[in-house]
């Protein structure tokens, strides 16, 4: 009788939990795609972030770049403004990779140095010495993060 009432228990709670997609697993301490993204999309258009999203940038490191690639399209990039916030979030996405990003590979700013390149040309220049000082900023955290 005990191992049916098991065996019913696992089942029930197999049958009642709800499907995941797959970008939602994440191992303890990490942080989804959907999550990254959606810190992305809230702190691009309220322009405020949260600690919450703070801590969620800081774990994911180059993963925040594709999160703003999937959430903007260049015309929203271009304006100055929203670059700024790009660039805020880029560099909160770098202020400790070694203590906080959890994946390695996310550690390194291969995505990022592109998206900096692409902001650069999309604002025609305009942003490029903040650009610059961000890139540099990135550059030289992931080396400490090696």
């Amino acid at each position: 009788m005990r191992v049916h009432c098991s065996f019913a228990c696992v089942v029930f709670l197999a049958l009642t939990s709800p499907a995941q997609d797959w970008q939602d697993c994440k191992p303890k301490g990490d942080y989804s795609f959907n999550d990254v993204k959606a810190a992305v999309q809230r702190v691009t258009s309220s322009r405020m972030y949260s600690g919450w999203d703070e801590k969620t940038f800081n774990r994911s490191g180059d993963l925040v770049a594709v999160a703003v690639l999937k959430s903007m399209d260049d015309s929203e990039m271009a304006f100055p403004k929203n670059a700024k916030w790009v660039l805020l979030v880029i560099r909160e996405a770098f202020a400790c990779p070694q203590r906080c990003v959890q994946v390695t590979d996310d550690r390194r700013p291969r995505i990022t140095l592109l998206l900096l390149e692409h902001l650069n040309e999309i604002t025609r220049g305009k942003m490029q010495a903040d650009i610059k000082e961000v890139r540099q900023f990135i550059l030289e955290q992931a080396s400490k993060a090696n």
